[in-house]
């Protein structure tokens, strides 16, 4: 299977990793004109509610709100592990698709998958470079790899304002109905923190927080381990609490 390089590919441990932690920044990415993949890294079997088959159907969804692919490594979940297996998958995904940068979980997080899934990344971003390893497909390394930031306060290097896409971005998280709080989720079985109407609270905060560090409305964290270039810095010059 040939694919045209992408613009970005996000990464997240389970599906709605990503919904959460960067859906608004692919909103505005792909209201920018920006081709992108989302991937899954697990298959979501342990998760409290709902099944993998379920899961895969609101993936589905809410990738389409995002306007992007979507593959799902079906590596297993609470049993996720940084070794070879879990690195080749990855690096086959990202010779196919040749994103520009990848998008990932902060290296340290509450849940664990997380965090193996940031290893993971950091492993395969760089190994999908070597001529001489052992993997199907072309060499390709992307250009940049930066962490959006969860649950956990880590000091940003940039925030990426998504006001304009805030209800996108809920539309994308609310596709899961077997995992948070909606009006359809009384069918699904088991108390979780995500499942708490609380936690819909707690997304809009920590997202109006973030914004507030940018003087706008909503926003998105994200750590990068190189600086950022910048080419143009009157782009950096918008109006205040616009």
């Amino acid at each position: 299977m040939s694919v045209t390089s992408v613009d970005f590919m996000a990464i997240g441990a389970h599906p709605d990793d990503i919904e959460l932690g960067c859906g608004g920044t692919l909103l505005r990415l792909a209201a920018l004109g920006k081709r992108g993949v989302l991937v899954d890294m697990t298959d979501a079997s342990m998760g409290t509610r709902g099944t993998p088959e379920i899961r895969a159907r609101e993936a589905k969804a809410a990738a389409k709100v995002l306007k992007a692919d979507r593959v799902n490594l079906g590596l297993p979940d609470g049993r996720l592990a940084d070794g070879w297996e879990a690195q080749k998958r990855l690096i086959d995904q990202i010779r196919l698709y040749r994103p520009k940068v990848v998008i990932t979980h902060h290296w340290r997080e509450e849940h664990p998958d997380h965090e193996t899934t940031s290893r993971i990344v950091k492993q395969a971003v760089y190994k999908a470079g070597l001529a001489k390893l052992d993997c199907a497909g072309t060499p390709h390394r992307p250009g940049r790899l930066f962490y959006f930031v969860g649950v956990e306060l880590h000091e940003p290097s940039f925030c990426v304002d998504i006001t304009p896409y805030w209800d996108a971005k809920l539309k994308a998280v609310l596709c899961y109905k077997s995992q948070f709080h909606n009006p359809d989720a009384r069918e699904y079985k088991g108390k979780t923190d995500l499942a708490s109407p609380a936690f819909m609270e707690f997304l809009s905060v920590r997202n109006r927080f973030w914004g507030s560090r940018i003087k706008r409305r909503y926003a998105e964290a994200f750590v990068s381990n190189e600086l950022p270039e910048v080419h143009d810095l009157t782009a950096m010059g918008g109006e205040r609490f616009a």
